[in-house]
């Protein structure tokens, strides 16, 4: 998932849809207010969405079906004039041919779409009747999500009383509703591709509606409406506390739906606009659970869509996640703080092949009890004088509990770079961080008892480091500097002290503890 080809590509997708854009409303000149407010984004997040979904088939032709991956973008961009006027947009309601002129624009998106999907049917292109469908589907659902905001979740309209109680499943419903092009954009494209036109069904059945990317997307976009971290792509797009001012209840004010400041600003739209109110309710926020509880369920959802795409799509590309730019892109689906703060990801490991390429995830326990090929690494630490740094594991360890071991060891995750997981981990466990080089890969299998195999890919890194050691105690029990030959020594007298791994990997590296002398280190290199 790395972030600059997944900007590339993103950028080279929408490139060619604004060409074709432009080429096809040349021909529809009545499209051309239409056409440049789409060419004007050099990022169309569901024209990469679609096309991510679309390399995840057989197909290599995507271009074949571009009149699609547009259609998808203008849905969206309906859906914007439709809350814009809905919101009282200042640009849109500043007068009276403004308005008339966002409204036209908005009907004319309609007739456009239907254009479109008339040249996709000329072209000789098939399963047009899926297409519209799914369109039909998209803008219901768009109309009935407006429905719901007005009708369940605003204060103008319902008692806030009213509102609390069914608030989770209507807003839940609403942001699916309103996002539903998020969850289908790379299905259908993998549709077209594949022709398995069932995938829809199986997302709709396989993901919680709770996990879904259209709920958790709404969400954080919520959420950035009272911030500046939100995705880059869209910043245009954004009014800031729009939906407080206007009197719907979202994410953040229900979460600080008991504090008087959340309340007055919900209650009165002028008090939003003061910069004060802004700041005070920023800081409430900020001393929340409220980012936290937004970290989880984005890393929620971000997994149950990577499990989902890895099981029932053929080939899922590898930077089919990187689509989920409404997380990525602001502070509460920043990869490091969501590796360092969720559980979610942390509690599976990176299966792959005995090369080390990535094939899916898996639950660390299942994994360690089906004995599964996965990721890991191990951590050797040395000092000036020579000294490798050892630590004795925590009693509460799930396996090799209370045994000696090298510095640290842990598993990769999926979507982070193994050095970035490595330094983190090395700091949680240790209390330091220093330089690390990757010195060789590979694989070993071994049964730890207790129904546990270790099978693992794994790659040891060496660091060298002189400052102060702070073990977490809930991982470590023990630390100490020891010499490599008395080590060796005290592996001899008591091997059963020491994990079955840090004694294969010191044998890798050329190290016996049957010799008179040790060696040295031999790195072998991958």
């Amino acid at each position: 998932m790395n972030s600059k080809t997944y900007n590339q590509t993103t950028k080279e997708v929408s490139q060619k849809l604004n060409k074709y854009f432009n080429e096809f409303c040349a021909e529809h000149p009545q499209y051309a207010a239409i056409k440049k407010e789409y060419t004007k984004k050099n990022a169309h997040l569901n024209g990469a969405q679609f096309y991510l979904g679309f390399a995840s088939g057989p197909l290599g032709n995507w271009e074949d079906y571009i009149e699609v991956a547009i259609v998808i973008e203008l849905v969206m961009q309906w859906a914007y004039k439709t809350k814009w006027i809905l919101d009282n947009k200042a640009d849109v309601w500043e007068s009276e041919e403004s308005m008339k002129k966002t409204i036209l624009e908005h009907d004319l998106i309609l007739l456009c779409i239907n254009d479109l999907l008339n040249e996709y049917v000329r072209k000789g292109m098939r399963h047009v009747d899926h297409i519209r469908t799914y369109i039909d589907e998209l803008m219901g659902k768009l109309s009935y999500g407006f429905w719901l905001e007005r009708e369940t979740l605003n204060v103008n309209y319902v008692e806030f009383d009213k509102i609390l109680p069914n608030w989770e499943e209507n807003y839940m419903s609403r942001n699916i509703c309103l996002n539903l092009v998020y969850d289908y954009a790379p299905l259908i494209g993998y549709a077209l591709s594949s022709k398995n036109f069932d995938i829809v069904d199986k997302y709709l059945t396989k993901v919680p509606d709770h996990l879904r990317f259209s709920h958790a997307s709404q969400l954080i976009s919520d959420l950035g409406d009272f911030g500046q971290h939100i995705d880059r792509h869209v910043r245009a797009e954004q009014d800031f506390f729009s939906d407080v001012r206007n009197g719907v209840v979202t994410f953040p004010v229900f979460k600080l739906r008991e504090d008087k400041i959340a309340q007055k600003g919900l209650n009165n739209p002028k008090e939003v606009k003061s910069g004060s109110w802004q700041k005070k309710i920023s800081k409430l926020i900020s001393e929340s659970d409220v980012n936290k509880d937004a970290i989880r369920i984005a890393a929620e959802s971000f997994n149950a869509h990577k499990q989902f795409f890895e099981e029932h799509l053929e080939n899922p590309n590898p930077m089919l996640l990187r689509a989920f730019g409404m997380l990525i892109n602001n502070k509460y689906f920043d990869q490091k703080v969501v590796f360092e703060e969720s559980p979610v990801l942390r509690s599976r490991v990176v299966l792959c092949d005995a090369h080390g390429k990535e094939t899916g995830t898996e639950d660390k326990l299942k994994a360690h009890k089906k004995g599964k090929l996965h990721k890991a690494f191990s951590i050797f630490v040395y000092n000036s004088r020579g000294e490798h740094l050892i630590q004795k594991r925590a009693d509460g360890k799930y396996h090799s509990a209370g045994l000696w071991s090298n510095t640290c060891c842990s598993h990769n995750i999926s979507g982070e770079r193994l050095q970035k997981t490595a330094q983190r981990r090395l700091r949680e466990e240790m209390g330091f961080e220093c330089h690390l080089d990757k010195k060789f890969s590979f694989v070993y299998k071994l049964d730890l008892g207790e129904g546990l195999c270790e099978h693992e890919y794994d790659t040891v890194l060496v660091g060298k480091y002189d400052g102060q050691v702070l073990p977490n105690p809930a991982e470590v029990s023990e630390v100490k500097w020891i010499n490599i030959k008395h080590l060796l020594k005290d592996i001899k007298e008591n091997p059963d002290a020491y994990t079955p791994w840090f004694k294969l990997i010191l044998e890798r590296m050329g190290y016996r503890w049957d010799a008179e002398v040790s060696v040295k280190i031999k790195a072998v290199e991958e």
